[in-house]
């Protein structure tokens, strides 16, 4: 966790809480992979925490991994059932995104969330929701979820983590960030 009470800018704590767990379990010579969720989120949190992950990996030599929130949430569910799961992710900011499958397109769309935002699909088709945590009120009344699961992020690493690790290492990691009017991006 890097974020605390006190700040919620990870550009405030990144460095001060990687050394405090560095002294804490003597990481040194210990890590043989990095993993970094490239989002959706912010932006700038995005990048200044891969910019971070890639300096640690660079400067030890260690193996770099990135991973979106949505193909960490697909760990979360059976295979058979991705394409009829609504994926809700809440990043910092009070940024909200959902991903759902479209059988249109034959691809998952990535779509941030907002007061104005029209959802695109037949909720009835969504046999399961899941999200990395608690829902606000507006997207639970705007989406009419009757339950949805949370699995964090940490759960998630911990629980398949031998899976993450067979993804590329060192490849171009970049965040994923909406920004355009439609605030939609294809996977």
């Amino acid at each position: 966790q890097i974020l605390d009470k006190n700040s919620n800018k990870i550009s405030d704590n990144i460095a001060q809480v990687f050394i405090k767990i560095q002294r804490k379990f003597i990481l040194n010579n210990k890590i043989d992979n990095l993993v970094i969720c490239t989002g959706p989120g912010s932006y700038t949190a995005l990048r200044l925490g891969i910019a971070f992950m890639y300096g640690i990996s660079i400067s030890r030599k260690i193996p770099l991994i990135g991973i979106s929130g949505i193909d960490l949430l697909k760990l979360a569910v059976p295979k058979q059932y991705h394409k009829q799961t609504l994926y809700f992710i809440n990043s910092a900011n009070e940024q909200n995104f959902f991903c759902s499958y479209s059988s249109k397109n034959n691809k998952y769309s990535l779509n941030k969330i907002s007061h104005d935002s029209k959802k695109d699909f037949d909720n009835n088709k969504f046999i399961y929701s899941i999200s990395n945590s608690k829902l606000d009120s507006f997207i639970i009344k705007s989406f009419d979820l009757q339950k949805y699961k949370i699995v964090s992020f940490n759960e998630i690493v911990k629980l398949y983590i031998e899976n993450i690790l067979l993804k590329k290492k060192n490849i171009s990691i970049e965040p994923i960030y909406i920004q355009d009017k439609s605030n939609k991006i294809f996977c």
